[in-house]
């Protein structure tokens, strides 16, 4: 049977949402508070090259390759040389930045040892009891930090993990075995992230109604629509919205991120690779460098090397204009020589990304609760977003298939 579906925001979740729901042949309104859409995903075709302003890439799965076909968009495949990974840890490069005993302790955390969330430990401190205190500080703090923005003390092992049981029943390779779905590893679009969000528009136009310059203020609009109601807003928009009914202690912390993509004429690392991910205390202010010429063809002109490098709230602690300097440093600290860029581009988002910390976890639980409610007055609202089930591109994806 057709369904009203309204879906509010019109950033990367709200189109996915309502491609799902054009796919189920539902009536669908989209409300979008911008003149344009598609949020944070976009790209910029510089002289020296394509600037992504947020994600790079998505991971390429059978659903998501369906949906290409369908919006007529050919993926591009990362170079084979991009398999290489570099962490920086003890002020050096390296691929596997770990001894012999701490890897096969590792492999102990993941095969046998029991899964078991602690709500009073940070994941740093969790990190530690779980797999020791060398692939945490290691492996999983740069890893997780390029990630997700932030250092390990400020995320929550319950709230990245939220599909897993980690109540001491099961184990990280039983869980991860139980949600794996087959992909094909991380692609792009011959003209960047942006590529999928125009053709995803310009697939949708002509077959939902769309409403630009459009915004809700408050829960009362909402309740009061006809149909099925999906809420992809950011979670920076919507926490007014949901003032009255959030305690200070369920408030999520929102992220401030700057990324620079910079253009030179030498590349990073001796050998191509994928990037580098920075450790803690390491002398490196970066969470993480992407090599984006050596991940996909495409990227740049004139022969040069394009770096996107990722960075925590710059602007807290130096002047404003000073982040290319902040640049230019952790990247001669890393090569030990001085070279003058072409151009450097900056995108910084203050308050577009949450914290996946325990104030996250909570906020999840009041809108599961939420949720709850409102389906037992026979409404159907929902909230689907980055801080919902999964920060990557290919987790919302999933998340507004059903």
């Amino acid at each position: 049977m057709k369904e009203n579906v309204h879906i509010l925001g019109g950033g990367i979740t709200g189109l996915f949402m309502a491609y799902h729901q054009v796919k189920k042949g539902n009536s669908v309104t989209l409300y979008e508070e911008k003149d344009t859409l598609g949020g944070v995903i976009g790209t910029l075709n510089k002289p020296e090259g394509l600037v992504e302003l947020a994600a790079n890439g998505i991971l390429l799965t059978d659903d998501i390759k369906s949906m290409l076909d369908d919006i007529g968009l050919s993926p591009v495949f990362p170079k084979k040389a991009s398999k290489r990974r570099y962490f920086w840890i003890n002020q050096k490069l390296s691929q596997f930045p770990i001894s012999i005993l701490a890897g096969t302790k590792l492999l102990y955390s993941i095969f046998l040892k029991k899964l078991k969330f602690d709500p009073n430990l940070n994941f740093e401190n969790w990190g530690n009891q779980m797999f020791g205190s060398s692939v945490t500080k290691n492996i999983i703090e740069p890893a997780l930090g390029g990630i997700y923005g932030t250092r390990l003390s400020e995320l929550q092992p319950e709230t990245i993990f939220s599909k897993w049981d980690g109540r001491g029943n099961s184990t990280i390779f039983k869980e991860i075995k139980k949600n794996k779905k087959k992909t094909y590893g991380t692609v792009s679009f011959p003209n960047g992230m942006g590529d999928l969000v125009t053709h995803l528009v310009s697939y949708l136009s002509p077959k939902i109604t769309i409403k630009t310059g459009f915004s809700f203020s408050n829960l009362n609009e909402i309740q009061n629509l006809d149909g099925s109601v999906k809420i992809c807003i950011s979670l920076k928009n919507l926490l007014p919205i949901l003032d009255s009914e959030i305690k200070f202690e369920s408030k999520p912390n929102l992220l401030t991120i700057s990324t620079l993509t910079r253009f030179g004429k030498t590349k990073l690392t001796k050998k191509p690779c994928f990037g580098v991910l920075f450790g803690k205390n390491e002398g490196v202010n970066a969470l993480g460098v992407l090599c984006n010429s050596d991940i996909f063809d495409g990227r740049v002109k004139n022969k040069l090397n394009s770096e996107t490098w990722i960075y925590p709230n710059l602007n807290a602690n130096i002047r404003n204009d000073s982040i290319e300097s902040v640049l230019e440093k952790d990247r001669t600290f890393i090569t030990k020589k001085t070279e003058s860029k072409v151009a450097v581009y900056r995108k910084t988002w203050e308050g577009v990304f949450p914290a996946y910390d325990s104030h996250l976890f909570k906020f999840n639980q009041v809108l599961d609760q939420l949720e709850l409610n409102w389906l037992s007055q026979g409404k159907n609202i929902k909230f689907y977003g980055n801080y919902r089930k999964g920060i990557g591109l290919r987790s919302i994806f999933e998340s507004t298939m059903f």
